[in-house]
């Protein structure tokens, strides 16, 4: 007489039901090779296994451990009805389909609070100069927006409790679960990522920082933040699996092995030339000065130095940017007294108070380092440089101008790093794909 085991009832119960190898894997998540070997009696099917088995055919979890249907049963090769069972699989399957629609709506409410936050840390920022005011603003809403996640996924995992609810369908739901959750909790972790700039970038509480600085530092910040997130969501993942949240097949389990290892490599090569691109920006910024950017005029003899320097220019309606990063800080303190002493000098009458004009009295290392004394009444000049001796003794003059040329290269020189980066991101993602394409996993 044939042995009575698990693996040939298991034969007979998928032939008696219409059923390949394959059929029979995809249902409980596993490779056909798996099913193969249980019915050969190679291997048994993992004990999580035995119930979901035993309610996919219609026997109970004794029959199928025995190897046959109980003597009062029905014959071996023969399906129950299955009119109950598949009324309940109806419900169950509804169940989980409605708790699936009720996260996705619910997480929309953390997704919103995630953008709030960039936008309260955005006004903050642009609207009234409080960088790190806009900072912590925008926590305040990554935190309530992860929070809330976890308060939603903890109701849709409380609706799928109990006996009713297992065998692949639930598995397909915690996957879902797990998966929503990652993505809307990583949102807010890129989001916190790029507002970092904010506290990390300005001198001090009272000062904002401009838009294309934000661009460049909150891009670099946001994906080291993503490339944090996505390894943390590794550990999350293996872990959950380690614990019996949730099940994966062996080929899904190659499968994202390959993924893992083509998006590591990826990502390194892309993090290290971006960080290369991060220390000349910041080398950049961190000695930035108008003098280096620009030429400004050259004198070669003291006397046409200071005749250009006692020439007081025509009045000029230019305003220095405020926000220029490179230059000096102080307004025009000399055009603004001229014009208070004008306005001191006319009297009720139109006639004008005989008042002793100031002057503007310098000093500089002449050719042979002696001190030459000059007259500085050219408001339009903001700095003086001399260098060298004897007749390579120069002095070189930095107008307004120049230091408004000055900050339009620091602008443009900021927008090339900025697209650097962009270009940066662009070729690892279409490297990431030729990875893909190269394992086969597109």
């Amino acid at each position: 007489m044939e042995a009575k085991t698990i693996g040939k009832f298991i034969a007979v119960l998928r032939k008696a039901n219409g059923m390949t190898q394959k059929d029979l894997a995809e249902k409980l998540n596993v490779s056909d090779k798996a099913v193969s070997r249980w019915e050969r009696d190679e291997s048994l099917p993992d004990l999580t296994l035995i119930p979901v088995i035993a309610e996919l055919f219609g026997v109970t979890t004794d029959e199928l451990l025995r190897g046959e249907r109980s003597p009062a049963g029905e014959p071996a090769g023969a399906a129950r009805p299955a009119s109950s069972p598949a009324r309940t699989e109806k419900q169950i399957a509804r169940i989980l389909s409605d708790g699936k629609t009720k996260l996705l709506t619910r997480s929309m409410l953390s997704v919103g609070l995630s953008l709030a936050g960039l936008l309260g840390a955005m006004v903050m920022n642009f609207g009234f100069n409080r960088a790190y005011i806009g900072f912590f603003v925008g926590c305040l809403f990554y935190v309530a927006a992860i929070l809330c996640e976890a308060v939603f996924c903890i109701l849709a995992q409380a609706g799928t409790d109990g006996e009713d609810f297992q065998g692949e369908a639930l598995n397909s739901f915690r996957r879902f679960l797990l998966s929503t959750a990652k993505a809307v909790v990583g949102l807010a972790v890129v989001l916190l990522g790029a507002t970092v700039p904010l506290i990390a970038i300005p001198y001090d509480t009272y000062q904002g920082i401009l838009g294309v600085t934000w661009l460049a530092y909150g891009l670099l910040f946001g994906l080291l933040a993503a490339a944090l997130w996505g390894i943390l969501t590794i550990v999350v993942s293996r872990t959950a699996e380690k614990r019996g949240f949730y099940r994966i097949s062996e080929a899904e389990a190659t499968r994202r092995t390959n993924l893992w290892k083509a998006r590591g490599k990826t990502l390194g090569v892309t993090a290290l030339v971006m960080a290369v691109t991060l220390v000349g920006q910041l080398m950049f910024n961190g000695n930035a000065e108008a003098a280096d950017l620009v030429q400004g005029t050259v004198f070669t003899d003291f006397e046409s130095f200071q005749t250009y320097m006692a020439t007081e220019p025509e009045q000029s309606d230019e305003v220095w940017d405020e926000n220029s990063t490179v230059g000096p800080v102080e307004s025009d303190i000399v055009r603004i007294q001229d014009d208070e002493a004008a306005a001191e000098n006319a009297d009720g009458t139109g006639e004008e108070d005989s008042t002793e004009e100031e002057t503007y009295l310098e000093e500089l290392e002449g050719p042979d380092g002696t001190a030459l004394e000059y007259e500085w009444r050219n408001t339009d000049v903001w700095e003086v440089l001399s260098s060298g001796e004897g007749d390579s003794w120069t002095v070189r003059v930095l107008t307004e101008e120049d230091f408004a040329e000055a900050s339009r290269i620091e602008t443009v020189v900021s927008n090339i790093f900025s697209a650097a980066y962009v270009v940066e991101l662009a070729a690892g993602l279409l490297w990431y794909r030729h990875e893909l394409k190269k394992r086969k996993l597109s």
